[in-house]
């Protein structure tokens, strides 16, 4: 069976302030919020693939060792192509690039691919053609984990549903968080 995946983080602690920005955005013609729990910052998409692919996964990511951190999100971005309106950092933080950099090694020892122009964000609305006139809000997102999610589609559209989760090290020990 093939299984559309990524990796990514959990984003659903800023549900609310989130929701928020989503509803400040409104009068400004974004039509199309993203649900709340949908709510990600996508480290890695590795697009449709085979279930015999799992447990190499799981192995690789199981052997990431990066800090836990908190990313601060404070600007608004658009990706033309895909109308998607995002809520990032100006500066990811070097954690972040660690993490990612770590994941790419290993996907990339799997022979999967790797997007070499990577900008984490958070999608706030789909069907965006413009930046918004207002600022973004400067949120913090604390990180401890990553997860691979499944991408499903169905009747009340996409849910993102979560396969395995892998924590960060806490870094006053050394030690993965329980």
């Amino acid at each position: 069976m093939q299984r559309r995946l990524f990796f990514a983080l959990p984003a659903q602690q800023l549900s609310n302030a989130l929701q928020h920005s989503q509803q400040q955005l409104l009068p400004e013609g974004y039509l199309k919020p993203v649900p709340a729990n949908n709510f990600h910052l996508t480290l890695h998409f590795l697009g449709l693939q085979d279930d015999s692919i799992l447990p190499s996964l799981y192995q690789a990511a199981a052997q990431i060792q990066s800090p836990a951190f908190t990313l601060q999100l404070d600007r608004y971005g658009l990706f033309r192509h895909a109308h998607c309106l995002w809520l990032g950092p100006q500066h990811p933080a070097p954690e972040l690039c660690m993490l990612v950099e770590q994941l790419s090694s290993a996907l990339a020892q799997l022979n999967l691919p790797i997007s070499a122009d990577y900008r984490p964000h958070i999608t706030l609305f789909r069907n965006a053609r413009t930046l918004p006139n207002q600022p973004a809000p400067t949120l913090q997102l604390p990180v401890s984990e990553f997860i691979l999610y499944e991408s499903v589609s169905g009747n009340h559209g996409v849910q993102y549903r979560p396969l395995q989760h892998w924590s960060l090290l806490n870094q006053l020990t050394g030690k993965k968080r329980q």
